[in-house]
């Protein structure tokens, strides 16, 4: 078996294998044995007719089609070992030549991306200090009373923002639809959850009182329903509005938050949890920069099926989440005004970025030889077990089944602090 290689354009290789022909003949005569165990020729117990007549009831072109199978495992793993190739995905194949006597393959095989890194440090890009204002530290707590807030009757009409309890029965031409009747149903008026239109129509209403509320159902609803008017008959039994806790300190007790039961340290608290935060979308920041930058200087060759393999996974997550939501993708974007092929377009480009910073990442780590010691691994377990309040040997038991992608990623976070400490 003689193998010669060609480099293709964007990390792809072709791999041409010229096979022995003893070799080839080998794998035919042997393919013919195979098949000729399940051969029934009449008068002849099946597998013990003379080869002649067996012959004649084997399809040559199966038997060549088999046979060369059955030599391609080895060949292409020979290719990879020869070449010292690292494939990326299965390679296209091709038969090039074929005969009783010869046979000629060509793998195309795709590789890694090709790195040859740039500038990667001593970068100066102007890195954002997080900060937190008294203002934001006040939003947080006001944010807190209202989720805190109790509900309580109301006498008077109802606002945006009250909550309404009511029944309701939607009908198209006079109607009822499925789906369109509830009772006792409580409705936050200004919340979006209903069809536009519905809740605004609704202010004003007071307990007791019914009203006819008229809509038109979206043109990316449901097939049924879609861009047809209906009546909703509702009769409110309640007006609700929201009643705010006093922020002091009984308001913080009653929070029951470990370690914090004044005002003051809850203040204080938040603005640690903001400026947590902060620095976290910081740094982020800071490395999208960084990894732009550096890509500028860099020589980083990526193959085209990887790109569309990590956009179809992203466009596969979406139309999940979409589905949970109970919409579809198409649905999504009519919403949004976007075009599929927009949006195919965005996520390549997406999945282009993000494999990009990934193996720009790689490649830092591998020049600046950055590996991660058993120290290091036990280290991070005695981390997790005191965050989530667990003893070592479960937190190493939890992570036994993905401890490659743990290490992993535990790695990649080295390397992006290095990164930042190199660019400071």
């Amino acid at each position: 078996m003689k193998i010669t290689f060609k480099e293709l354009e964007a990390c792809h290789t072709e791999a041409t294998v010229v096979f022995d022909e003893a070799n080839w003949k080998s794998a035919q005569e042997a393919t013919f044995k195979k098949l000729a165990k399940n051969v029934q020729v009449d008068g002849f117990r099946k597998g013990n007719a003379p080869e002649a007549l067996v012959r004649k009831h084997i399809d040559q072109g199966r038997l060549l089609e088999d046979a060369v199978n059955s030599l391609l495992p080895d060949a292409y793993k020979e290719a990879l070992e020869q070449g010292k190739l690292e494939p990326f995905s299965q390679p296209k194949v091709e038969i090039t030549k074929i005969s009783d006597a010869n046979l000629e393959v060509k793998f195309v095989i795709v590789t890694a991306p090709k790195v040859e890194l740039g500038q990667y440090k001593g970068l100066e890009l102007g890195k954002k200090e997080a900060k937190v204002t008294a203002k934001e530290v006040t939003d947080a707590l006001e944010d807190l009373r209202k989720q805190n807030a109790s509900l309580i009757l109301k006498d008077g009409a109802a606002e945006k923002g009250d909550t309404v309890v009511l029944d309701f029965v939607g009908s198209v031409d006079g109607v009822a639809f499925e789906g369109g009747t509830a009772q006792n149903y409580e409705l936050e008026l200004g919340s979006g959850s209903f069809i536009p239109g519905f809740e605004d129509q609704l202010i004003g209403i007071k307990a007791e009182e019914h009203r006819d509320i008229n809509v038109t159902f979206p043109e990316q609803y449901t097939k049924e329903l879609a861009g047809k008017k209906a009546v909703f008959a509702c009769d409110v039994h309640e007006v609700k509005t929201r009643k705010l806790p006093e922020l002091n300190d009984e308001f913080v007790k009653d929070l029951a938050l470990e370690g914090i039961e004044t005002l003051e340290a809850l203040k204080e608290s938040k603005k640690k949890e903001l400026l947590a935060n902060k620095e976290v979308s910081a740094k982020r920041e800071y490395l999208e920069k960084l990894y732009t930058e550096i890509a500028k200087s860099s020589k980083i060759v990526i193959p085209q099926e990887m790109i569309d393999d990590q956009a179809q996974s992203m466009k596969k997550d979406m139309e999940n989440r979409m589905q949970q939501s109970g919409l579809t993708l198409e649905q999504y974007l009519q919403f949004v005004g976007q075009t599929m092929e927009q949006f195919d377009n965005k996520l390549k480009e997406d999945a282009k970025k993000d494999i990009t910073n990934y193996f720009v990442l790689e490649k830092v780590g591998e020049i600046e030889k950055l590996e991660l010691t058993d120290a290091d691994i036990e280290a991070e377990y005695a981390k997790l077990a005191e965050q989530y309040k667990m003893k070592v040997e479960d937190v190493k038991k939890a992570l036994s089944a993905q401890l490659d992608q743990f290490k992993h990623n535990l790695r990649m976070t080295r390397v992006e602090e290095h990164l930042l400490n190199l660019n400071k």
